[in-house]
Order: C-alpha cells, then structure tokens, then sequence
C-alpha cells in the first residue's frame, strides 16, 4: 500500500458536506508535496451525506501516489446562494505520519485510504484522512467570490437563487421549513472541533469492549479494552457503540447510544472549569434502553438525559 522510500500511498479523494446544508463542489484540487500537479476533487450536482462522510470515489491516477501539502477548492453553498474559493497549507508531515502509521498497523488493509475535504456554510472547509478511522488534520475558511455558473452539464445558471431553491427542495420538508425559519447556524462546524479533557470508563462490574466513538467534528475511530484513562482533550462525541458482557453472562450485547451535542457540550464545559478532567461513564443495563451515561469531573456527577438509544 505504499512504495518502498514510504511517501507515496495509495489513496482517493472525497468530498463531504453536513446532511442538512447541501454544497456542489466546482472544483478543487489535492496538490501533491512540492509538485505543481495532483488529484482532483470529484464534482457533483449536490453533495450532503454528512460531516467527515465522504461522497463520491472516482478512480483514477496512479495507484501510489504522493500525499498532498496543498488543497484549493471553489464550491456553492445552496442555503446561501454562494461561491466560495479557498487555497490552504495543509500539514503535510502529520499527514504522512498517519498514513505511515496507518499501513504499521496493517499492510494488507491501512488505516487509511482516502482524503475528503469538507465544505460548509460560511466558508467552512476541513480536511480529513479517513478509512477504518477518520482523523480531522485542517480546518479554515475560504471566501465568498463571483462569478458566472454551470449546472453540472455546462449550461449557464441564469436565476442562481431560483437553482439553489430547486435543489434544497430535496430535502425533507420538516429539516427545510426549520432552517427557513431559524437560519443558517453560522459558526456551529468550527465549534463541534472545541476539544475537552475526557475519557470513557465503565462500571465496575460490566465489561465493555470494541468501542467505537463518532465526533460532531466528523472524526471517527474504535478503542479498543480495556478503556485504559486517555484524558487527551478531544471534542463532544455524537455517538458511540460498544459490546458489553454482564457477570455470570456469556452474551454479547451490542449497544449503540447517540448523543445531544447542547447537553453535553454545555456539561463539559461546566465539568471542566480550571482544568477538571472528565470522565464520561458507561452504564449498560437490560433492557438496553435503561441504560445510563454520566460525566464526572470527580467532585460532581451528572447523569445525561437526552441520550438516543439506536
């Protein structure tokens, strides 16, 4: 999965946008380390799976590439009739040293896979390496620009804001008449990136294993038990799924537990005034809907109350 002096990898480009806030891509480019050439962005008539998911895969290049230092990217934000233009630095070496670490780990299936640049309302633009994990490496803003568009076959947009209409229609009528009502939420993608000091642990008497944890950032990635301390500050979760086994039970359950980010983003703030480390504890119960989560900073325990039990 990589050539033998270890900077060239196998890798593709993806485009990502939040699910409720649809962007097209115009063009962009993933610029090779040090070289005037790269991977295109792929295009599309309206990209929105999901912050950090990424869209389309279009193969092409060769299979061992170098990794890039450089992204330029023009898009449209339909929610706001809007181009935007950005050209950025991106973090080469850590970039590298994921990848490299990544086939460590597993020659025959790295880590990671692909590159996905991230588009959202206000200018928003992030960067994340991703396949079995997705690992955010750059956040910034492009600038709202002019110019003439294209519908995706190449024929003139004369009512842009007509066209922009046209395709949010797409989305579900209630998600729609909401963000009509109550506005773009300007700001909200660099805020899911606020980082606190936190870990998981779980119940004295639950064994809890191959967790997975999903971040509103768009990174994504498993810990693997025992849920040793890692109070390295990390951003609110969204959601997590793990297995757990009960005493005197060989079954294994699966859960899955989804968060609500103003709840918790609000606790972890509290709970970590001048420095507090947060604990984030797992309670699995049966049935699996009584199931409990509560963050500790070791003076005060808070149990959540909107969790989602998927």
């Amino acid at each position: 999965m990589f050539t033998k002096n270890k900077t060239k990898f196998h890798w593709l480009a993806q485009e990502s946008a939040p699910e409720e806030f649809p962007m097209r891509v115009i063009n962009g480019t993933f610029y090779y380390h040090g070289q005037n050439s790269g991977l295109y962005v792929p295009t599309a008539a309206s990209i929105s799976k999901g912050w950090g998911s990424g869209s389309s895969v279009h193969v092409v290049g060769d299979d061992f590439k170098a990794l890039p230092d450089r992204v330029d990217i023009r898009f449209y934000s339909f929610w706001e009739n809007k181009l935007y233009h950005g050209s950025f630095e991106l973090p080469y070496e850590k970039i590298l040293a994921l990848f490299k670490e990544g086939v460590a780990k597993d020659k025959e299936n790295p880590t990671f896979r692909y590159i996905i640049v991230g588009m959202a309302p206000g200018g928003a633009v992030a960067v994340w390496v991703s396949g079995r994990e997705t690992r955010e490496v750059f956040f910034g803003y492009a600038k709202p620009y002019e110019d003439d568009m294209y519908d995706p076959l190449g024929s003139p947009i004369k009512n842009t804001l007509e066209y922009a209409q046209r395709n949010l229609k797409y989305l579900q009528s209630d998600v729609y008449e909401k963000i009509k009502k109550e506005g773009v939420p300007f700001g909200t993608w660099e805020k899911y990136r606020k980082a606190y000091p936190w870990s998981f642990a779980a119940t004295s008497n639950k064994q809890v294993s191959s967790l997975g944890v999903s971040f509103y950032n768009g990174e994504s990635y498993r810990i693997e038990a025992p849920l040793n301390e890692n109070y390295t500050p990390k951003p609110v979760p969204i959601s997590i799924g793990f297995i757990a086994i009960f005493p005197d039970d060989k079954t294994k359950y699966v859960y899955s537990i989804g968060f609500d980010y103003t709840e918790k983003n609000e606790l972890m703030e509290k709970l970590s005034t001048d420095g507090n480390q947060i604990t984030v504890l797992i309670n699995p119960t049966l049935p699996k809907t009584s199931s409990t989560i509560s963050l500790s900073n070791g003076k005060e325990t808070i149990e959540l109350k909107k969790i989602i039990h998927k």
